[in-house]
């Protein structure tokens, strides 16, 4: 397939995956997004390149999708679990602060309609 090292043709996949790693550490998302899918076409099942995917994915759709698809290899997977209930509960706590938000807003727009009422009732 080309990634054979012992052939001279590049790296194998096992060098592709640390490549990969320094490059998402180094912060290079869409180069290291590169590099695992390349690892990815040669090994769709690989739990590895699939958990750095969607630590590097460009959305969160994309993260929650590469992170389904590694339970749906490995339910057991505990990296995949812990992420998956990390953003539940972070999208959890973003709805919990709208609410708050919004019930702040609602009450503020009561008070001063009560008070715009009770200004004109005055005059």
């Amino acid at each position: 397939m080309g990634m054979n090292n012992s052939e001279g043709q590049g790296p194998n996949l096992e060098q592709l995956m640390q490549i990969g790693i320094q490059t998402a550490r180094e912060g290079h998302k869409p180069n290291a997004r590169v590099i695992f899918q390349q690892i990815l076409d040669v090994d769709k099942q690989n739990e590895r390149a699939l958990l750095w995917m969607a630590a590097v994915a460009a959305t969160p759709e994309d993260r929650l999708r590469y992170l389904n698809t590694v339970l749906r290899i490995n339910p057991n997977n505990r990296t995949a679990k812990k992420q998956l209930e990390s953003m539940k509960r972070k999208k959890a706590s973003n709805n919990s602060q709208v609410m708050r938000y919004g019930l702040f807003f609602l009450v503020a727009v009561i008070i001063l309609v009560t008070l715009a009422l009770l200004a004109l009732v005055a005059v």
